[in-house]
């Protein structure tokens, strides 16, 4: 079986956006369709913002896209410059526990060196053992000290009687 990450580009839109859909329904999130679109696209557009990959699988000669990957960039002055965040690292159910992710870790870490990435993060659901279970092996260390907190921010209406 041989895994590699793919690009997408602008054409291969509704694959990657299909794949997100899957992956927003895995995990019970609320998603704006208009809004993740957008997100895509500026990011495919837009390189310093970060990454985005198809995870792909050749198996008997034959090539199918298996899942996807998205590194956000950020800059940190703990860890010394650009870090990495993996936003989303989704596998279809019927490529899980065959290795797939661990192959891939090695190849996101390469990646996003080249690109000057001092320090890669992620989120964990903390119910989810296997998850957490898997990324320590692969060298990511929990923060047991810190809580990642969110908050959304809404964009400001304008008002009508503004002249511009």
């Amino acid at each position: 079986m041989k895994i590699s990450l793919t690009k997408p580009v602008l054409s291969s839109l509704d694959t990657f956006l299909k794949l997100i859909d899957e992956l927003f329904a895995y995990e019970a999130l609320p998603q704006k369709v208009e809004q993740t679109a957008t997100a895509v696209k500026q990011l495919l557009a837009t390189p310093e913002l970060g990454q985005a990959w198809f995870i792909e699988v050749e198996e008997n000669g034959e090539n199918c896209v298996a899942g996807h990957l998205v590194v956000s960039y950020a800059f940190s002055l703990e860890h010394g410059g650009k870090v990495g965040f993996i936003d989303q690292f989704y596998l279809k159910p019927e490529w899980r526990q065959k290795g797939i992710g661990a192959s891939l870790i090695p190849q996101v870490e390469d990646r996003v060196m080249n690109d000057g990435v001092k320090a890669l993060s992620l989120e964990v659901n903390i119910g989810n053992a296997g998850a957490r279970t898997f990324y320590e092996r692969h060298g990511f260390v929990p923060r047991r000290q810190f809580c990642v907190m969110t908050k959304n921010l809404a964009e400001k209406a304008v008002p009508l009687y503004v002249a511009s």
